[in-house]
């Protein structure tokens, strides 16, 4: 995937600082600017092919004329919701399509931080940097799917406004995953009821019906072996892939399996260093923070974002 970076200064900012770097990107910018009221903050529509998705920041503003202000627990980012179609002529909460679930959003703390932007194709995926050694992630766009013209736009996020839980990229969490299905069986979107990601949060973790990711205990191939094995320690031979299912003919079906993103025990690797393995380059991030929490019987909180770098050649 593509890297860059870029300071931020509030949430509004980094409304401003999206919407250049994916309109760089080859995105559609359909709706930037303040609401009707400028206290509640700025607001971008943007779409790639048929996929539509629209952005506001929020915390910002004052909470006696904004809800998501108001009820946001101290939050500050930017919300991302998906829509089927840009209607000019329509408010933000009144796009076609538009979904009300998931949840998601970036943190981007109550100052300034650093957002860095991983970028491939019509996929795309953010981790801002704050104060403290913070983190947060967000990723949506169109998933790539092992079958053709069964859905795919997606929204995904680390933690959900409006709540203070947090939960791995791509765990199908109601709050914090949703993707659209469109196959024999089912279509519609979906936030977690007929999807299943890498992490279950039911459980703090457990996957149902898709071996080797667990929250802990001593079977081989679950995620707490995988978390504190000694041998990832002179290496990233721990990259754990992401791959979705769905359900399908009465049991799980392979949906989509991101081949640039991976899940990294954070133990052995520093926040946004670049390790290399043979000719691929990997650039390493916490989810939340170097290690959350201290409590290792929830190891999957521990497992960071290793990307795969484009190459220079």
């Amino acid at each position: 995937m593509r890297h860059y970076s870029s300071r931020y200064t509030s949430a509004d900012d980094l409304v401003a600082v999206i919407k250049q770097r994916l309109e760089i990107e080859g995105w559609a910018v359909n709706r930037y600017g303040g609401f009707d009221d400028p206290r509640i903050g700025i607001q971008l529509m943007i779409s790639r092919s048929d996929a539509y998705f629209c952005l506001r920041s929020f915390g910002e503003s004052s909470p006696y004329v904004d809800y998501y202000a108001a009820s946001s627990i101290g939050q500050h980012g930017v919300i991302v919701s998906a829509a089927s179609v840009y209607s000019d002529s329509a408010g933000f909460i009144n796009q076609p399509g538009f979904q009300s679930s998931p949840k998601c959003y970036v943190e981007s703390g109550d100052g300034a931080g650093t957002c860095h932007f991983f970028v491939s194709d019509d996929l795309v995926m953010f981790v801002t940097e704050r104060a403290g050694g913070l983190y947060s992630c967000l990723s949506f766009g169109v998933l790539p799917v092992l079958s053709a013209d069964t859905g795919g736009q997606f929204v995904t996020s680390t933690e959900s406004y409006l709540s203070t839980q947090k939960q791995p990229l791509f765990s199908n969490a109601y709050a914090t995953f949703g993707v659209r299905l469109a196959h024999a069986e089912w279509t519609g979107w979906d936030v977690g009821g007929r999807t299943w990601g890498p992490l279950r949060p039911n459980g703090q973790g457990t996957l149902i019906g898709v071996p080797h990711f667990h929250q802990n205990g001593p079977s081989y191939g679950n995620v707490g072996s995988v978390s504190r094995a000694k041998g990832l320690v002179g290496g990233l031979d721990g990259l754990i892939p992401i791959a979705l299912f769905t359900e399908f003919g009465g049991g799980l079906a392979p949906f989509a399996e991101l081949p640039e993103i991976f899940l990294v025990p954070m133990d052995s690797f520093e926040p946004g260093a670049v390790y290399e393995l043979g000719v691929n380059r990997f650039m390493v991030f916490p989810q939340y923070t170097k290690a959350f929490p201290v409590d290792r019987d929830y190891p999957h909180f521990n497992l960071g974002i290793a990307v795969l770098l484009e190459s220079d050649a």
